[in-house]
This record gives structure tokens, sequence and C-alpha cells, in this order.
């Protein structure tokens, strides 16, 4: 027994030199790993030419914020190459495209497949990420207001925080005053630009001078008119909450101004309710950048109905401390609405 191990140890050490030996010989003559024979300047000029089907798949950036040229491959980047087991040419890569507002980076797996003499390309693409590497040049939304063809001025870009701040000379509408240095931000999320509704601005902007009494109409109107007096009593700058009392005298001065259950009628019957109504003014620039609030108030008529009554100031068709509104109120036998615009008394 002892004689048989010792020999088959032996037979074990000579099988092992055996494999060595012919491994080496191997090498020798030239049988080491397949060698890749694409060119990595050939694969960065193949993928380069998929530009276009990265625009079709909306792998790049369009935004109305900014001047949306052509974006460029400015970096291909080979961090391996190999021979798949099939003969296919591997190269895994990182890539950079860039215009003049964004930097668009991916990574890149191109595969070559052997095809006869030739390798046919095969591109495919992950972890796309994309930053912003200047600021907005153009406001299509008009806050700044200016339409989406003027240039914005002062816009201070911060790289890091993908942000722009930009400045801007605010002047106030009748129903406001502004205090400091008025500032939008703007924040670039990786996909769009939008305003930053989160990011504070150093300029107190005050609608208070739109407490006032308005009692000026026009009797004669057929547009229709209903509300004889809007006062806004209160409004809270913090919380936007704003308190008007309101007086209703539907009747000789505009009886063509209510609709009940939805049909418009004339008569002479008088409605007379007062009533106290609240709601949140809201900021609500228009297309054009124009400043405007509204907001829509409600509560309880003194005859126990409900009333409502919409609000809006900073029309562009309206003259200075003129309020625009909507109004609708519930009386023991009918609903009537109407719309119109009161004024103050300058």
């Amino acid at each position: 027994m002892k004689r048989l191990r010792m020999n088959h140890v032996s037979w074990l050490r000579a099988t092992v030199a055996i494999v060595f030996a012919t491994c080496a010989f191997a090498a020798f003559a030239g049988c080491a790993s397949p060698k890749v024979e694409v060119e990595q300047s050939q694969v960065q000029s193949d993928f380069e030419a998929t530009e276009q089907s990265l625009i079709a798949d909306g792998v790049f950036v369009q935004s109305p914020y900014v001047d949306n040229d052509d974006y460029a491959l400015t970096a291909f980047d080979v961090s391996d190459s190999h021979v798949a087991d099939d003969g296919a040419n591997v190269f895994n890569a990182k890539a950079t495209f860039e215009n003049s507002a964004f930097r668009t980076t991916m990574d890149v797996v191109a595969t070559y497949a052997k095809d006869g003499d030739s390798y046919v390309p095969n591109f495919e693409t992950s972890n796309v990420s994309t930053k912003a590497i200047s600021g907005i040049v153009y406001d299509p939304q008009g806050t700044l207001g200016s339409s989406d063809s003027d240039n914005i001025q002062g816009v201070d870009f911060d790289e890091d925080a993908q942000t722009c701040t930009v400045s801007v000379a605010y002047e106030p509408e009748w129903f406001e005053s502004v205090q400091g240095d008025v500032k939008y931000v703007y924040r670039f999320d990786g996909t769009s630009w939008a305003p930053d509704a989160s990011a504070g601005s150093s300029a107190a902007v005050s609608y208070s001078p739109l407490v006032a009494t308005y009692d000026q109409f026009n009797s004669n109107t057929d547009a229709g008119g209903c509300l004889t007096k809007i006062d806004i009593v209160s409004l809270d700058e913090k919380t936007g909450e704003i308190t008007a009392n309101v007086t209703w005298t539907r009747g000789n001065h505009s009886n063509h101004a209510a609709t009940t259950s939805m049909r418009y009628v004339i008569d002479d019957t008088d409605v007379k309710v007062d009533g106290t109504v609240k709601g949140t003014l809201y900021s609500a620039p228009t297309e054009e950048g124009k400043h405007r609030v509204t907001a829509t108030l409600t509560g309880t008529a003194s005859n126990g109905e409900p009333m409502v009554v919409g609000i809006s100031a900073g029309n562009m068709y309206y003259d200075d401390w003129t309020i625009s509104y909507n109004a609708s109120v519930q009386t023991d036998d009918a609903a009537y609405t109407c719309g119109s615009v009161i004024s103050k008394k300058i």
C-alpha cells in the first residue's frame, strides 16, 4: 500500500509538470488571448455618428430657457477592451456630449460582432446624466417681464448648485408696493430648467394698496353688474388671506346682468344682500408678464345663503384702481350670477 501511494503522488507531479510545459509551449507558439482588432479611434467615430439616433431617443435635453444649439462629442474614454468568446470586440467607455448650455455623460458598451473579415458595431448606453454648464438666456413664461425672444441680463449662474439667480427691476402695479431688489431663482433638475418657487427673494412685495373701497360702477351697462360695493378691509401679507364686505344690489341698474337656471332673463326684481367673504390672494402674472393678482372669496350673505365672489386686479384692459369680478348669490327662489368691473374713487 505504501508503494502504491508513492507511485500515485509521482504520477500527479508528472501530470502537473506536463501541463505547465504545455502551456509554456503554447505561449511561445502564439496561443495567447485573441487580440482586439478594431481601433479605438474607429469606435469613437462610429459612436459619434449615432448622435441623430440619440437625439431621436430624447437623450439630449432641450429647453426653452436656452439656445438649443447642436451637441458635439467632446470626450470618449475607453476603460476596457477585450475579445468575447464569440470573437466580438467589446469596448467599455464613457462618452461626453456638450452644447453651449448642457453637458451630457453616459456609459457606453460597444460590441463589434465578427462578420466575415469585418466587424459590425452595436452600441448600448446607460447611466445618462446631464448638467447645466451655463445659465438661462430666455424667459418663456414672461415672469421677468420679457418675451421668449428677449435676452435676460444679469444672470448669476451657480454650476455647483445648478441654479440661476436673476435680479430684475420690479415696477409695481397700482395694487403693489416693493422694497428691495427682486430676484428670481431658476433650478435645473437634470431634465429641465424651471422657476424655484421655494427660493426667497430679497425684495418684499406688498399688496396692501389693494385694501380700499370700490364703489364706482357704470349703472347703465348691459354687460352686467350687480355688486355696488367691494370693500376690501384686510389683507394678511404672510398668508395672503383677504377679507371683503360686499353689497349686491341687482335691479334697475343691471337688468341684463343675471342668469337664473342657466337662462338670461330681464326683470326688475331687486336682489339686495350684503355679505362678508374671505379667500386667499395669489400672484398670477399674465402670459405677457404683466403683474396680476386673483382671489376667490366665499362666505354667507345676509340672507343666510352662500355667496361667492372672484376678483382680479391687473387686467391690461382696465384702468388703475379697477377690479374685475364674477359673483354668484343664492336667494330663496333662484341662483344669480354676474360679472363686471368696479373701481375705487380717485
